[in-house]
């Protein structure tokens, strides 16, 4: 097994060793990112299936896939994450619900024969707009000179992630200057404009002690219909070193 790949029994342990945590933490952590996955490839594009070059059934001495043919869903990924924090005395933790298509019926696998891949996963998740966590997207797998494939995906769809970050910052300035200089005619297009304005000034003008920057970003987003990343992590990590340089000028 090469070192891109990792059972899914090891994702709590290493969450855990990542953040120092414990491993109801960490499976609480995990459970809550899926379930962001869940939010933006189920529900918001309609994708019901993990991809299987992400997860998939291997066996117990090998990483290779399965000659069965398997597909796990959201809900049995979610539904593990939440037994290993929150167990129930009549379900086994160590299984996860998926569908065998070979056998045309529903199946709980132990959990120790799913694989994934490290790079996939990162850019899946990355993907999503959401930071992956270091242990997966920091992974030690091929750090020598030869960029892999996979590798290469990853960078791809990263630097699609910032146009999109760039790309929601210039529709918000245009959302912003229409909330100035049109008069809207009805009650609801006046209370938008009104939330922009405010959200705008909030930005132009942090009068708390702890303002966040981010938090202030997104809800100026949402207010404006503005389709941009709303992961704070991420925000922050393209965005923070300008705004430290802007700070103190």
């Amino acid at each position: 097994m090469n070192a891109d790949v990792i059972r899914l029994t090891d994702l709590v342990p290493e969450y855990a060793r990542q953040y120092k945590t414990g491993p109801k933490e960490a499976a609480y952590a995990l459970h809550e990112l899926f379930l962001d996955l869940y939010t933006e490839y189920h529900v918001k594009r309609e994708e019901t299936v993990i991809p299987s070059h992400i997860l998939w059934v291997g066996s117990a001495g090998s990483s290779k896939l399965a000659v069965k043919s398997y597909k796990l869903f959201f809900n049995g990924l979610i539904e593990y994450f939440n037994n290993l924090f929150n167990p129930l005395p009549e379900i086994d933790d160590g299984l996860v619900r998926c569908y065998c298509v070979s056998d045309s019926e529903a199946k709980d696998i132990p959990a120790g024969i799913f694989y994934l891949s490290r790079t996939s996963l990162s850019a899946w998740v990355l993907n999503a707009g959401i930071e992956p966590p270091e242990f997966i997207s920091g992974s030690n797998a091929d750090q020598e000179t030869k960029v892999t494939e996979g590798a290469k995906e990853f960078k791809t769809i990263e630097l699609g992630y910032i146009s999109k970050i760039f790309s929601g910052l210039v529709e918000l300035v245009k959302e912003v200057d229409k909330a100035h200089s049109v008069q809207s005619h009805d009650d609801a297009g006046r209370r938008r404009a009104d939330a922009i304005k405010r959200g705008a000034s909030r930005l132009s003008n942090p009068s708390r002690k702890n303002f966040d920057l981010y938090s202030a970003l997104i809800s100026l987003a949402e207010d404006a219909g503005v389709d941009m990343p709303k992961d704070h992590k991420t925000l922050r990590k393209y965005m923070l070193a300008q705004y430290k340089s802007n700070s103190a000028n």
